[in-house]
């Protein structure tokens, strides 16, 4: 499921994003200082999710049940869970970085909910819409905490949230039956 959102938000940079002046990759690692030393000479959108926790504010606690006879299946509300990523790129001279970071943002700014043309695997058959935060002020590490645990020099970033939908498997249950005998004297 996680990396289907990887592929979704790879997606949606490719094909939304204006083309900038220069060729660069995107990838999903990492940030630190064995990953910068392998990166070549083209610009590195990198997207690390360093966070997934469940969304309570959007918790729903709803069962719904569907009969069949004697039995039934009985389904949980899907769990609305919040992946955080920390958007950074990597480039030979900051002017490109912050060019490049600028473009990445206005891109991811403009679109609340992941559209459709984009998602893939899992991502596509979501019950609920993929809706996005970019920037979170007061939820999301400061910038010294994250890179003071990663033991890395400080570089501007982008906190990008993702909200989606985990169904829950149905599970089949019995149910109460009542029988009504009448019985007629004779």
């Amino acid at each position: 499921m996680i990396q289907d959102l990887d592929e979704t938000l790879k997606e949606l940079l490719m094909q939304k994003m204006p083309r900038a002046s220069v060729d660069y990759d995107i990838q999903f690692d990492r940030p630190n200082q064995e990953w910068e030393g392998k990166l070549g000479l083209k610009p590195t959108i990198n997207l690390f999710l360093y966070d997934i926790r469940e969304n309570l504010v959007l918790r729903n606690n709803d069962r719904y049940l569907s009969r069949n006879g004697a039995t039934g299946m009985e389904t949980v509300a899907p769990i609305r869970m919040d992946l955080t990523y920390l958007v950074t790129v990597w480039a030979q001279k900051v002017a490109d970085e912050h060019r490049l970071l600028g473009e990445v943002m206005k891109t991811l700014l403009g679109y609340p909910t992941l559209p459709a043309e984009i998602l893939k695997g899992e991502m596509a058959n979501q019950s609920l819409p993929l809706r996005t935060w970019v920037a979170l002020p007061d939820e999301t590490p400061k910038t010294w905490d994250f890179w003071g645990a990663n033991e890395w020099r400080l570089k501007p970033g982008i906190n990008y949230r993702v909200t989606l939908a985990v169904e829950s498997t149905p599970v089949e249950v019995g149910l109460v039956t009542e029988k009504i005998i009448q019985l007629q004297q004779q």
